[in-house]
């Protein structure tokens, strides 16, 4: 508990001024270790850290000069790990706060002058607002604009998150505020406008300055699906008002929920002489911060008839902004005298106290504060590796990759060539049984299975040979054609192989026995192409013709036919090996992502979704994306591995392009001295090989920046969703999260989902699943945390918390402890957003990880569960 309680302020005394800018201070901001951040009309962001013995020190890096006019706000995201800065140059820009280094820009909808910005608590989005009312939401993991919003007729001045990052609340200049509902705003998947859930006008008389939430929310005691936020804000009439937002969520149909959200006036709080610019909550919630054009600070406590604890005066003209730190003992306020006041509340803190414990590393004593300043000195640009022009004798017209060391080549001169590549140096070396022979003519496409064993090719000659990858032995055949077979693509599951080529037709064949399983027929040209969905479930073919047929895989039926998908004909195809391709989705529909590229110069990508009801399989398909750049033909178009988020292209303009699929732009442009015909992701996306037709393979290394935003993409998804509106696969998926998927099938047969979990007892839902006794305690312990953990409920502040349950990096207590390649557990969403910030280094230790892989540190996460419980027995 902060030590506030005990003095109530008397004790405030100014612990620091700091000085340094040339105008007026705008906005402040502490991070969770003390860090604290300032931006002002000097165009500058000023960062300091706490020096035990010096107080407060500004950065050898800082300031930062990037923005062109007055800096507006300033926010650090909820771990620490990033800020944000907005400005009137009309962008917002994403900074590693550790290493100072710019991640992303952001423009505002017709550049207009961005007046505040705002991170989610999940860390995964940042809104930003101005002088049009238009507030952009954009997607921090795929650094992309999601939705922008014109709701709002005056300047949006302030907004803010509920802490369960249910809903987002906006405020204008013209005295109205408006609640949103994150999951509308944040779906991709559908064009239905968003409004808001509800609206309050003439809120303050002239207009809102600032709003802000507490992070303490309450739920009804009789209807758990029942919740309430404490929010206040602060405008032109000199009044701050408390009030409280009241949402309710119940069961619509089967995957959709419904959410009723009403905003009522509890309190108002009296004591400014003039306009309210700034209000904020500490961490617990139970205090207020607010600052005015009267030159004051206050400090007030919401718990005690919210009572003015201290009128903090300093400032020698008006206070522009105001922030609390972690453990609310200390409050900084930035002015337009130009001046940043760092306030002790208790009066028991000089320059030489450590205001946060450090947390040390047992192999070499590195402490987490130290290498925060370590700059990323990694490049980030495409290297080429090695141009091999010696080897072949024709055309490279395919190349796949398996793993991240072997390479599979086929060529215009009826050779297959086995690569390796090695790890630590990168030397491509071809293998002692490469060259494969048994093609009578030019090679046209080659391919791995999933499980890397077999290797598949076809070629001009008709024929479809299956090779033993370690022997290079051919052990199957498809049986010839009399026509030029384009292409043969495994299936991810193994089970069966498809080609397609200039007979018009497609055919499905058994990989053990090379019979054929169906044959898909329609196409009126040449297949030039065809993929497998990553699920095994939908094949996809493409002609000259221009059109694309998806086919059930089960049924040997064609679901879906999307005539004139590329002017000229589609050369190629891909499916994203995502199962989960379009973010922040909320339907139950299984949506898949396929790319296709053709002679229109154009690569698109293109959302399907696939639902079956009652043996009917329904079908919707959409362009998603238009990826345009190319000057020439595009020929081969791949997805990176896994995750998906790049895609390659390679075309006649003698270009390979690297494409952000979510953001839609190009990446990064390989050039070639002859026609690029394919191209092909290792496994951890760090090397990209393609092929040309001046008989040449490339190798080129992608930056590390790629490999870990690829890795982490999939560990940083927005939580929009709380229990209550779960879908029964929600819960499923959740069980497979805590190692339970055991009782999946009984999950999926009683119907469960989240509002069950939520309204019924922890032993009414074991047993509506017929647990056995063991299985029932666990689950029992499970569901008692997860409610638990949508409060947001964490150890008492009274509490001495044991070293080991304490993040590295946030220096808080692990409510979801992750072990990472270094061997050091960390908060799960904190060490997440250390990827997303950039830092591909161990926390603790600095070395490069050899990888992103997060365990769940279990054992450890128990441990911390018991010992919350035994503190909240003693409270």
């Amino acid at each position: 508990m902060s030590a506030l309680s005990g003095h109530i302020g008397r004790s405030a005394t100014i612990l620091q001024n700091l000085k340094g800018h040339t105008s007026d201070v705008n906005c402040c901001d502490f991070a969770p270790n003390f860090t604290l951040v300032t931006g002002s009309s000097d165009k500058t962001v000023r960062v300091w850290d706490w020096i035990s013995g010096s107080g407060y020190v500004e950065r050898p890096q800082s300031p930062l000069r990037v923005h062109k006019y007055q800096v507006t706000c300033v926010r650090i995201s909820p771990h620490g790990s990033m800020m944000a800065s907005s400005s009137v140059d009309g962008t917002a820009l994403l900074w590693n706060l550790h290493s100072l280094t710019k991640l992303h820009t952001m423009t505002q909808v017709n550049g207009d002058a961005i007046r505040v910005c705002s991170f989610s608590p999940d860390s995964t989005l940042l809104v930003t607002a101005g002088d049009n009312g238009a507030v952009c939401i954009w997607d921090l993991v795929h650094r992309s604009l999601i939705r922008t919003l014109f709701e709002h007729e005056g300047t949006t001045q302030a907004l803010v998150f509920t802490p369960d990052c249910q809903f987002l609340v906006t405020a204008c200049s013209l005295e109205v505020v408006k609640v949103w509902h994150v999951q509308d705003l944040i779906d991709t998947t559908t064009e239905t406008p968003c409004s808001p859930l509800t609206r309050i006008d003439n809120i303050h008389d002239m207009g809102v300055f600032s709003i802000d939430i507490s992070k303490h929310i309450e739920v009804d005691e009789n209807n758990p699906l029942i919740r309430y936020y404490s929010m206040a804000s602060g405008g032109c009439n000199n009044e701050l008002k408390l009030w409280t937002i009241r949402s309710r969520v119940s069961a619509k149909n089967k995957n959709l929920t419904h959410i009723e959200v009403s905003i009522c006036l509890s309190n108002v709080l009296e004591g400014h002489a003039s306009s309210v610019t700034c209000v904020r909550f500490s961490n617990s919630g139970r205090y207020l911060v607010s600052s005015s054009l009267d030159k004051s600070v206050k400090v007030w406590d919401t718990n005690k008839d919210c009572t003015c604890l201290v009128t903090l005066y300093g400032h020698q003209r008006y206070v522009n902004c105001v922030a609390f730190s972690k453990d609310s003992n200390i409050v900084v306020s930035g002015s337009n005298d130009k001046l940043v006041i760092v306030w002790d509340l208790t009066g028991k803190i000089s320059l030489n106290n450590e205001l946060f414990a450090l947390i040390n590393s047992n192999s070499n004593g590195v402490v987490e504060t130290q290498i925060m300043d370590t700059t990323n000195r990694d490049s980030n640009e495409c290297s080429l590796l090695e141009k091999i022009d010696d080897i072949f004798e024709g055309g490279v017209n395919s190349c796949c990759f398996n793993g991240k060391e072997l390479l599979a080549t086929g060529s215009g001169d009826k050779f297959i060539r086995l690569f390796k590549v090695g790890e630590e140096n990168n030397n491509v070396e071809e293998l002692g049984n490469s060259p494969l022979e048994g093609h009578t003519y030019a090679i046209n496409h080659v391919e791995f299975s999933k499980n890397g064993d077999k290797l598949a090719s076809s070629s001009l000659d008709g024929c479809t040979f299956i090779w033993n990858t370690q022997t290079g032995e051919k052990c199957l055949s498809v049986p010839k054609n009399g026509l030029s077979i384009k292409v043969c693509r495994f299936s991810p599951n193994g089970k069966f192989i498809i080609t397609g080529g200039d007979d018009e037709k497609a055919v499905i064949w058994n990989v053990d026995t090379m019979e054929a399983i169906s044959v898909l027929e329609g196409h009126l040209d040449t297949i030039t192409s065809a993929c497998v969905s990553p699920d095994s479930k939908i094949v996809v073919t493409a002609s000259c013709n221009a059109d694309y047929r998806a086919w059930a895989v089960e049924a040997a039926k064609c679901l879906y036919i999307k005539e004139d998908a590329h002017d000229g004909g589609i050369q190629s195809c891909d499916f994203s090996d995502n199962l989960d391709p379009i973010p922040n989705t909320i339907s139950d529909r299984q949506y898949y992502l396929l790319a296709t590229c053709g002679n229109d110069s154009l690569v698109k990508l293109w959302r399907i979704s696939v639902e079956k009801l009652n043996s009917v399989v329904n079908i919707e398909v959409k362009q998603w994306r238009s990826l345009q750049g190319h000057g020439g033909n595009v020929i081969s178009v791949r997805f990176s591995p896994v995750v998906g988020e790049i895609v390659c292209s390679t075309a006649t303009d003698r270009q390979s392009r690297l494409w952000a699929v979510y953001g839609g732009h190009c990446l990064y442009v390989l050039d070639h001295d002859s026609i690029v015909t394919c191209c092909s992701f290792n496994s951890d996306c760090s090397l990209l090989a393609t092929g040309c037709l001046d008989r040449t393979l490339w190798l080129w290394k992608l930056p590390q920046q790629l490999v870990f935003q690829t890795a982490i993409a999939n560990k940083m998804k927005s939580r929009s969703k709380t229990v209550a509106e779960w879908s029964n696969r929600d819960v499923i998926k959740w069980l497979a999260e805590i190692s339970m998927s055991k009782i999946a099938q009984n999950v999926r047969n009683s119907g469960l989902n989240g509002e069950k979990l939520i309204t019924l007892t922890e032993v009414e839902v074991c047993s509506g699943l017929d647990l056995d006794e063991e299985t029932s305690k666990v689950m029992m312990e499970e569901l008692k945390w997860l409610k638990k953990l949508q409060l947001d409920i964490q150890a008492f502040c009274t509490v001495d918390i044991p070293h080991e349950f304490l993040c590295p990096i946030t220096h808080e207590i692990m409510r979801e402890p992750v072990r990472c390649s270094d061997g050091f557990t960390y908060e799960k969403n904190a060490v997440a957003e250390w990827f997303m910030s950039g830092k591909y280094t161990s926390p603790m230790t600095n070395a490069v990880l050899t990888n992103t892989t997060l365990i769940p540190n279990l054992e450890l996460r128990d441990s911390i569960r018991q010992f919350l419980e035994s503190a909240e027995e003693k409270e």
